[in-house]
C-alpha cells in the first residue's frame, strides 16, 4: 500500500496529487516579439514608443488622458528614460576628443598622447623698496597696481623673505662700469647688508637693469668700498658720476594668497572645492610651471598626484579636478587607493589664484602697499613685469594636440627608425647627422633586429669611427619597441664606371673645359653625396644636363654607362642604371680610390693651352 500523501491538509492516495494544469485559454494573445527603437532619446519618443506598444500587451487599455494613472506612470518612465539617455551620451561625448566639452576629459585624452597642457604661469616683477630702517619682508608681502572704478587692482606678492635696508636705498658707484662688465666698486662698507643672491637695481641717464649679485663680496675697510660680482655681464655701462643703485630688490609674482580651512568627513572621495580661481602656478629654476598650492591634513603636508592608480591607502596623496571656468577642486582618495582624511581631522589649503598676461603691469605700476611697520617709504617696479602666460584654451588644444603624434617619440615602423637618426644624434659636444637612412627588419631567428643604413657626407666607414655607431645605436635603443634590437651599418655603395666624349667649343681651351667637366660630374656636382639617396637610379640625361652647364661645352657622347665591375652589362643605349633598394650610386672619380667610382673623359675640339 502507498504510503499517505497530504496535499493541501488532504489525505491523498495517489502517488501525484498535483491538480492538472488548466487548459491553455483560447483569447490569449501570444507575445510576438518586439521591435526596439534604439534611435529614441528624450521624452516624445520615449512616450510616443511605450504608447505603441500597449495594444500588444494590454489591448483593454485605451485611455490617454493626463489624469489617467497609467499615463502619469508613462510619463515618468519616459523623464527618466530622457534623463538616463541624456547622461549616457554625455559620458560617451566626453569620451572622444572631438566632442569632449569637459577641461577635464580633455586634459586626459590629450595625456594619452603625451601632450599635456599648460596651465599657464604667473608674471613675475622685481621691485624696489626705500625704507627708513630695517625691515623684513615676509613671503607673501602684496604690492599692487592702484585700482579704478572700472578696474580691479592686479595683486603680486614676494616670493621670499627678505630684509631690507636703509643703507642701500641708494648707492653710489665707486668707479665707472664698462659694459659687459660683471664687477661694480660700490661706496661704503656694505658686507653686512649684500649676501649673495639679492637683486640690485642699476639706474643711470641713460637707463637702467637689474643684476644679481654673486660670491664673493668683498670690502675694503681702508678705502671704505665694497666689490661685488654680477651673475650676468651687464648690457650697459655706468659712471660713477650719474648712477644710483638700489639693493632692496625684491622678486614678487601676480597671484593672491588665500587660505580655506574645512574637516574630514572620513567619506571615501571627499572632496573641497577652491572659493577663487584660477590658480597660480609659478616657473621653477627650471622652468617648469608649479602649482602654489598646499594641503595639510591634522599638520602633515599631503602630496598632489595626476590620479590614484599606483597609490596605497596609506598614501598621503591628493588629486586636482579644474572646471571649464578655472576653479578647481581637491579630491582625497578612497582608502584602499590614496589615503582619506580622518573624521574630524583639521584641514588647511593655502593657495593663490591669479595667472597669465592679467599679470603683465606696466613700468612703475605696482607702487600701493600696507606696511604695520609704517617703515616702508615706497615700493615700484622699475622695468615692465614678464613672463605671464594664459592657460591653454580648451578649443585650440584640441586643435593642436593630434599633431603631438606626428612627432611621436616611438619608432614604429622603418621610416620612423630611419627618421631618428635623419634628425641628428648628440655626439659629445656635437651632432651627428647622416645624409641619408633606410631601415628594413629582419629576422635573425629568435627576434626581430632593425638594420638602419647611413650615409654620411664624409664618407667615413663606422668601423673608423666606432663612438659614432655607439651614438647612433644608443638613440635608436631610445625609441626602439620592445623585442627589437637595433643595429646601424655603413651604406652599401653602387660605384660607377663612366666614360663621355666632350666635343669642346672652338674657342675654349680643352684643358680648362676638362676640369670645369671633372667638377660638374664629380663628387662636388651631380655625384655628390647628398644628390642620390637609396635605390635612387642614375639617370645619363641628369648627367648630360649637368655637364651642358659648363660653358664651352657643345655637345655630348656617352660611351660607356655602366657600374663598375664587369659582371654589370653597360647602359649607355637606354640611359638608366638601377640600384639596389638599399645602395646608393657613388661615383669619387679618385685615382687613388678607383673601387668608389671612375669618370673617363675623351675630349675632342677645343683649343690647346
Amino acid at each position: 500500500m502507498a504510503p499517505d500523501l497530504i496535499f493541501n491538509g488532504k489525505r491523498c492516495e495517489l502517488v501525484d496529487c498535483r491538480p492538472p494544469a488548466p487548459p491553455p485559454a483560447e483569447d490569449v494573445i501570444p507575445q510576438l516579439p518586439q521591435s526596439i527603437d534604439y534611435l529614441a532619446k528624450d521624452f516624445d519618443s520615449f512616450l510616443r514608443g511605450m504608447l505603441d506598444m500597449l495594444p500588444t500587451r494590454i489591448p483593454g487599455w485605451t485611455t490617454r488622458t493626463e489624469a489617467d494613472l497609467g499615463m502619469a506612470l508613462l510619463e515618468l518612465f519616459a523623464y527618466m528614460g530622457d534623463q538616463l539617455s541624456y547622461y549616457q551620451d554625455r559620458v560617451a561625448n566626453e569620451g572622444f576628443l572631438r566632442t569632449a566639452a569637459q577641461y577635464e576629459s580633455v586634459r586626459r585624452l590629450l595625456l594619452l598622447i603625451d601632450h599635456p597642457l599648460s596651465p599657464g604661469t604667473a608674471a613675475k616683477a622685481l621691485v624696489t623698496v626705500t625704507t627708513t630702517a630695517p625691515r623684513n619682508v615676509p613671503r607673501g608681502f602684496a604690492v599692487t597696481t592702484k585700482g579704478t572704478d572700472k578696474q580691479a587692482a592686479v595683486i603680486f606678492e614676494t616670493l621670499e623673505d627678505r630684509v631690507v635696508y636703509p643703507e642701500l636705498n641708494d648707492v653710489l658707484l665707486h668707479a665707472n662700469v664698462a659694459a659687459g662688465g660683471t664687477q661694480a666698486i660700490l661706496e661704503g662698507e656694505l658686507d653686512l647688508f649684500l649676501t649673495p643672491g639679492i637683486w640690485m637695481w642699476l639706474q643711470s641717464s641713460s637707463g637702467g637693469e637689474w643684476a644679481q649679485i654673486v660670491d664673493p663680496v668683498t670690502v675694503n675697510h681702508v678705502l671704505h668700498i665694497t666689490t661685488v660680482n654680477f651673475r650676468a655681464p651687464l648690457t650697459a655701462a655706468y659712471d660713477k658720476a650719474s648712477t644710483h643703485i638700489n639693493g632692496n630688490g625684491l622678486i614678487t609674482s601676480h597671484g593672491e594668497s588665500h587660505e580655506e580651512t574645512s574637516a574630514g568627513s572620513g567619506e571615501a572621495g571627499q572632496q573641497i572645492a577652491l572659493d577663487f580661481a584660477p590658480l597660480t602656478y609659478v616657473e621653477d629654476d627650471a622652468g617648469v610651471a608649479q602649482t602654489t598650492l598646499q594641503v595639510t591634513v591634522a599638520g602633515k603636508i599631503w602630496q598632489q598626484v595626476e590620479d590614484f592608480i599606483d597609490s596605497g591607502p596609506t598614501d598621503f596623496h591628493y588629486t586636482l579636478v579644474r572646471d571649464n571656468q578655472g576653479y578647481v577642486t581637491v579630491q582625497f582618495g578612497s582608502g584602499a587607493q590614496g589615503r582619506k582624511p580622518d573624521s574630524g581631522a583639521p584641514i588647511e589649503i593655502q593657495y593663490r589664484n591669479g595667472i597669465g598676461t592679467q599679470g603683465m603691469v606696466a613700468p612703475g605700476a605696482l607702487t600701493q602697499f600696507q606696511d604695520p611697520s609704517l617703515v616702508i617709504k615706497s615700493v615700484v617696479n622699475p622695468q615692465a613685469s614678464s613672463g605671464g602666460v594664459d592657460p591653454d584654451d580648451l578649443h585650440e588644444a584640441k586643435l593642436i594636440g593630434p599633431r603631438t603624434l606626428r612627432r611621436q617619440n616611438r619608432a614604429v615602423t622603418s621610416q620612423d627608425y630611419a627618421d631618428t637618426l635623419l634628425q641628428g644624434v648628440p655626439w659629445g659636444k656635437t651632432t651627428v647627422q647622416p645624409l641619408h637612412a633606410k631601415a628594413q627588419f629582419l629576422w635573425t631567428g629568435s627576434w626581430n633586429t632593425v638594420v638602419v643604413s647611413v650615409d654620411f657626407a664624409d664618407r667615413v666607414s663606422l668601423a673608423a669611427l666606432p663612438a659614432r655607431r655607439e651614438a647612433l645605436e644608443a638613440a635608436l635603443d631610445q625609441k626602439r619597441l620592445a623585442g627589437y634590437d637595433v643595429q646601424v651599418e655603413d651604406a652599401r655603395y653602387a660605384p660607377m664606371n663612366i666614360e663621355l666624349i666632350v666635343h669642346v667649343k672652338p674657342d675654349y681651351f680643352v684643358r680648362q673645359v676638362r676640369s670645369q667637366v671633372e667638377a660638374a660630374a664629380g663628387p662636388l656636382g651631380f655625384f655628390a653625396p647628398a644628390h642620390f639617396d637609396f635605390g635612387q637610379s642614375v639617370r645619363i640625361s641628369d648627367l648630360y644636363a649637368a655637364v651642358l652647364e659648363v660653358e664651352g661645352v657643345q655637345y655630348i657622347t656617352a660611351k660607356r654607362f655602366k657600374r663598375l665591375g664587369d659582371r654589370y652589362p653597360d647602359h649607355s643605349k637606354d640611359g638608366v642604371i638601377d640600384v639596389g633598394p638599399l645602395e646608393i650610386a657613388r661615383c669619387d672619380n679618385d685615382p687613388a680610390n678607383p673601387d668608389h667610382g671612375v669618370i673617363y673623359l675623351q675630349m675632342c675640339g677645343g683649343k690647346e693651352g
